[in-house]
Order: structure tokens, then sequence, then C-alpha cells
């Protein structure tokens, strides 16, 4: 009998408590639990909202650089990722016969001034001729007009005039060609040392190499890409954002970025221009 009683007892005892939890549950977890308050001071400050969006980094300068004339790959001195300075050497190209051409462009210009000294000589040569004769045509005239000597005589003398100035202008003639000679193979040097020049191909401004796009051994043609690289102070990140959320975005507000190689790291930008495109 008071074996029964105490598990009597002790049942009601766990049903109470049991039934006490689920009311207190109800109560603080349940729908008629009441609402919890958070008591903050009140103060004044600005809003600042916050817009997010995945872009990419692209570059504003880029620099393809190859060839003027079509060529053979020699070697390619930097690799992608390499950070150049301006007039660094990237590649060269094979000059082939260009050194050839050079040394024969060279002794033509050489014989060249020899043909323009040559002919300054004739040309001086000539000169001391016709004062000679132009002095010989005088005297003569004057004893002809004197009738010492024959008509026949002073015509001889200034036919001898004649000649040695005729001789004057082919000799000058000839020294003007061969100064344009002189000149034109001087330029055609000039052209060919500016194409062995422009077979090595230097970087145009600082950057980094992004592409390697001819390897030691390629054929390519004038204007063709051998190196590929982007100035490195000209990098931005494109982001494309809603335009219903993004209201009083404007050019110079701060920006943070964090690229994805970089997960741990936030780096300071701004805002530089906003272009808004229609969508149908």
């Amino acid at each position: 009998m008071n074996f029964s009683f105490n598990r009597r007892t002790i049942l009601i005892t766990a049903a109470v408590l049991l039934l006490a939890v689920l009311v207190l549950f109800v109560a603080r977890s349940g729908p008629l639990a009441s609402m919890r308050v958070t008591v903050a001071p009140v103060a004044r400050a600005d809003l600042a909202p916050l817009l997010f969006g995945i872009g990419v980094v692209e570059a504003r300068r880029s620099y393809l650089v190859g060839p003027t004339a079509a060529g053979r790959v020699r070697r390619v001195a930097v690799d992608v990722g390499d950070v150049v300075k301006a007039g660094q050497l990237l590649a060269e190209m094979d000059p082939v016969d260009l050194d050839q051409r050079l040394a024969a462009t060279g002794a033509a210009a050489s014989r060249a001034q020899s043909a323009v000294d040559t002919a300054a000589a004739q040309v001086a040569d000539s000169v001391a001729r016709r004062e000679v004769a132009a002095a010989n045509a005088r005297r003569y005239d004057d004893l002809g007009r004197k009738g010492f000597v024959s008509s026949s005589v002073t015509e001889g003398k200034a036919q001898e005039l004649k000649s040695a100035a005729a001789q004057f202008a082919a000799a000058e003639a000839a020294l003007a060609g061969a100064r344009q000679d002189r000149a034109r193979l001087a330029a055609e040097q000039a052209g060919a040392q500016q194409q062995r020049s422009n077979l090595r191909l230097l970087a145009p401004a600082d950057g980094v190499v992004t592409a390697r796009d001819a390897e030691p051994g390629s054929t390519v043609v004038a204007g063709q890409a051998v190196v590929r690289l982007v100035a490195a102070d000209s990098l931005w990140l494109k982001l494309r954002l809603d335009q219903h959320r993004s209201a009083g975005l404007q050019v110079g507000l701060p920006a943070e970025i964090v690229l994805r190689s970089r997960p741990g790291q936030v780096l300071p930008g701004k805002v530089l221009a906003l272009k808004c495109s229609a969508t149908a």
C-alpha cells in the first residue's frame, strides 16, 4: 500500500514538473512569449549605405609590342608576370641578312663620298682652267684689236674660254649628282640601321607582361604582337551594380576592394567613373 502510494506521488510530481517546464518553454519561446526590447541611447549620425558587387580587373592602357617588318623571333627575354621598365628589352628578332645589307650600304656610302671628292677636285680644276682661258682670251683679244695677231687666233682663244666654261658646268653638275647619290645612300644606310634597331623590341612604358604571343623560332608578320603588357598604374576594377540600389553613387566616393587572390587584405579605392547602361 505504501509502495503504490509513493509511486503515484512520484508520477504526479513528474507530471507537474513536466507541465511546468512546458508552460515555461511556451511562455519564453513560443508565440505567447513576450518580445525582447533592446534599449540604446539616442544619437545623431549619418547613414552610410553600402553597395556590393563582383568586378573584373582591367587595364586602361595596354601595349602590343611587335616588329615593324616580317621576320623570325630570335629570343624572348621576359615571361608572363614580369614587371618591366620603359626601354627594357622584351624580345629580339633575327636580323637574317640585314647586317650584310648594312655593310653593303656602308661601302656604297664610302664610295659615294669618294665620288663627291673626285667631282669636287674636277670642279676646282675646271675653275683653274676657266680662269686661265679667260685671261688668255682677254690678252689675245687686246692683241687682235692692236693688229698683232690674226682674228682666227683670237677666235680660238675665245673658243677655249667657252670650252673651259662648259667643262666647269659639267664638273658642277657631276658634283651635284655625286652629292645626291651620297645623300640617297646615307638615307638608305640610316633606314637600314633604323630597321636593325627595330629588331630589338623594347618596352614602351613601365608595365607588367600579360602574354607571350610568340616563341623563339616563330615567324611573325609586321604589326603582330610578340609580347603584351599593361601599364601597372592604369589598373582599375570594372564593376556592374543594380541601378535601382545605386542611387547617390557618384565619382570620388571611397571604396574597399578585396581580391580573390588575397581574401584577407582590404585595399582602399575610390569611384573613378560611372556609366549607365539601358536595359530592355
